[in-house]
């Protein structure tokens, strides 16, 4: 039996809403995981491009959707690291832990990069790209390679039983 269509769209926005709205109110201003970007590079990393870009995409318009940034920004973002995260399809260790930890942390950086240059893009201005990626993106990269097993297992119990490449079905192109 295959995922249920409602299941990843559900995850997606539980992962928007706590870690804009929950883990902020709970204390944590500056320093927070960023579990849509995790869900959608360990995605990325264990199905494939193919099937992780309707994740980015929609993980990414939940988080415009709350977030404060123009609408579409963060969208474009995570489905570009999506698409950078999949390594070509190519996959030697299905079920190895460590690739996607490195792969999160490396995203982490990369999703910071490209959406200081997409708000730079639209006007908004952000001298500070040193500072942010030093005292920001840094400590978000490790709390992102610390909650990773925990998304990762979440992430694994969307797939089928057999390791079969099977499509979610809420994405079929």
């Amino acid at each position: 039996m295959g995922t249920r269509w409602w299941i990843p769209p559900l995850w997606l926005f539980a992962c928007a809403i706590i870690q804009s709205s929950l883990i902020p109110a709970v204390g944590f201003r500056l320093v927070r995981p960023d579990l849509v970007l995790d869900t959608v590079v360990i995605w990325a990393v264990t199905r494939g491009a193919r099937e992780a870009l309707p994740w980015g995409l929609m993980g990414g318009l939940m988080l415009d959707l709350v977030s404060g940034t123009p609408f579409g920004t963060l969208s474009l973002v995570l489905v570009i690291v999506a698409f950078l995260s999949s390594a070509g399809d190519i996959n030697l260790f299905p079920n190895a832990l460590w690739l996607p930890m490195v792969t999160v942390f490396v995203a982490t950086f990369v999703h910071a990069i490209i959406l200081l240059i997409v708000l730079r893009s639209l006007g908004i201005p952000n001298d500070w790209w040193l500072d942010t990626l030093r005292t920001v993106t840094a400590p978000t990269a490790v709390v992102n390679v610390v909650t990773t097993p925990l998304v990762y297992w979440v992430v694994r119990k969307f797939t089928d039983n057999d390791r079969s490449r099977i499509q979610m079905r809420f994405g079929r192109l």
